[in-house]
């Protein structure tokens, strides 16, 4: 049998869309984003190529030219109308949304804002000159609410709607398990903060006077909040505390010695867990206990933001909890969880 190719990681996809791209771009991706996520570095690099090869396609100033040849005195020839003609293409053409188009539009103004004011390589940025995308605002946030989350929690702890086989084993991963989605539900973490934790990473103060004391450390993860040795605290509650501990002690009951960077959430190898096995887990709980498809770990996130905005009201807050740099990005639970309360005050009135 032949041996199975491993996966391409995503810093080795980077480095093959990078190398395909024309030489000006490379300090981009080397520096210019360095600071970025690996996979928003990604889409920046997918977005650019789209819009080189829309360029040496459909733009007349280079038609003999390929992407890779593309040189600086190449791209000062477009113009704000050119980008104007990639964004329609992209809507009638090629149908794509509002937010792919607007996204696309950003990424390839990041490259021309960096060849301006990084590399003084340009002196226009033809994009800004451009129409902008309106993006349509939300008005509906997909979440689970608290008896929904209870449903979930609950298969977590009891096992309820789990198959025969998946029960074998559910003693074995249910005190993680169950401090994984808790803390998710609780905090708004997303996966890739609370997949990186560390042991050392959980603070947790024995002052049981004071609630503010009880607090999980996210080092060099938070967006904007990524200086060597700053940490963003993320708040969680005494429930998510004692599923952290009860866990933690179960994992030294059975001899396991923690170090420096022990993972806080590991396999029965000692393993950290990655990313698709924590959202493999969640699927077979939410497919148990609530039978559906549209909740991923991004949904535990949205879950903590609506219900922190109904019970606090406040969207600074909520803006803080969530790692957000835009209130924008806030106020799309602010206004679901506002349409969600008139939607039901009309149908109450309507009872009277």
């Amino acid at each position: 049998m032949p041996e199975r190719t491993p996966a391409k990681t995503n810093t080795q996809k980077l480095r093959e869309i990078t190398d395909s791209l024309p030489e000006f771009t490379h300090q981009y991706f080397y520096s210019g984003t360095s600071s970025k996520a690996i996979l928003t570095r990604l889409s920046y690099a997918l977005d650019i190529k789209y819009f080189l090869e829309y360029a040496v396609n459909f733009l007349p100033y280079f038609p003999d030219k390929q992407v890779k040849d593309l040189s600086l005195a190449d791209i000062k020839q477009i113009k704000a109308t050119d980008i104007d003609s990639f964004l329609t293409w992209m809507d009638e053409d090629q149908k794509l949304s509002e937010r792919t188009r607007a996204r696309r539009r950003s990424s390839v103004s990041g490259l021309f804002e960096y060849l301006i004011n990084t590399e003084r390589k340009l002196d226009y940025n033809p994009v800004s000159g451009s129409q902008s995308v309106e993006i349509p605002e939300n008005e509906y946030v997909t979440y689970l609410n608290l008896d929904e989350q209870e449903q979930l929690l609950n298969c977590i702890r009891y096992g309820t709607g789990l198959t025969k086989r998946q029960l074998a084993f559910h003693e074995k991963y249910k005190k993680r398990d169950l401090a994984i989605i808790f803390l998710f539900l609780d905090t708004g973490l997303r996966i890739s903060e609370l997949q990186a934790l560390d042991v050392n990473d959980v603070v947790i103060y024995e002052d049981s006077f004071d609630e503010e004391k009880n607090e999980c450390y996210v080092l060099a993860l938070r967006k904007g909040k990524k200086k060597a040795g700053v940490a963003s605290k993320v708040f969680f509650s005494d429930e998510s505390k004692e599923y952290i501990q009860d866990y933690l002690e179960s994992r030294k009951i059975h001899g396991e010695k923690f170090t420096e960077d022990t993972p806080l959430f590991s396999t029965t190898a000692g393993e950290r867990l990655s990313i698709r096995e924590i959202q493999q887990m969640l699927k077979k709980y939410v497919n148990a206990s609530l039978k559906r498809s549209d909740i991923s770990v991004h949904k535990l996130r949205s879950s903590f933001a609506m219900e922190f905005y109904k019970h606090e009201k406040n969207i600074l807050v909520l803006q803080q909890r969530m790692g957000h740099r835009s209130i924008n990005a806030t106020n799309i639970y602010a206004r679901a969880s506002d349409k969600e309360e008139a939607v039901k005050s009309s149908r109450n009135w309507r009872k009277k």
